[in-house]
């Protein structure tokens, strides 16, 4: 409706004046980054983090890779009597095997302290206390 309007109004003025009117031209602004000085900066993530993860940003500060994942390798054989020993402090853990060298997939299984577990790949794994001065 409002189109059918403006069309009118064009078409009337270009007969009276003999000129054709035109709408301006629609600009359109585009994205930047935004400025630093114009909003402040970005803040600390340790100033903002509380409770257990500002436990784990000082510790990773200071050193100390408690909190960080580890990677084992394990044994090129082994068996249910020689298993892989995986440290850990409780009775569970959660172990992440790569059956394959190459292989991007991950199989993850729960070992418990004193009895071995086999993966799919063959491997066997077991718990065993961790080093107290590791906590």
């Amino acid at each position: 409706m409002a189109q059918l309007a403006v069309r009118a109004t064009l078409a009337l003025a270009k007969r009276t004046t003999g000129a054709v009117l035109s709408a301006p031209a629609a600009t359109r602004s585009f994205a930047t980054e935004a400025s630093p000085e114009d909003y402040g900066y970005y803040p600390d993530p340790l100033e903002h983090a509380t409770g257990r993860e500002k436990k784990m940003l000082l510790a990773r500060l200071a050193g100390d890779d408690r909190y960080e994942p580890k990677v084992y390798y394990r044994a090129e054989a082994t068996t249910k009597a020689k298993p892989n020993l995986v440290p850990s402090h409780f009775d569970e853990r959660i172990v992440g095997c790569m059956c394959e060298p190459d292989s991007g997939h991950v199989n993850f299984m729960t070992i418990r302290k004193g009895a071995p577990k086999r993966c799919e790949c063959g491997h066997w794994f077991r718990a065993v206390d961790a080093d107290p001065e590791s906590v």
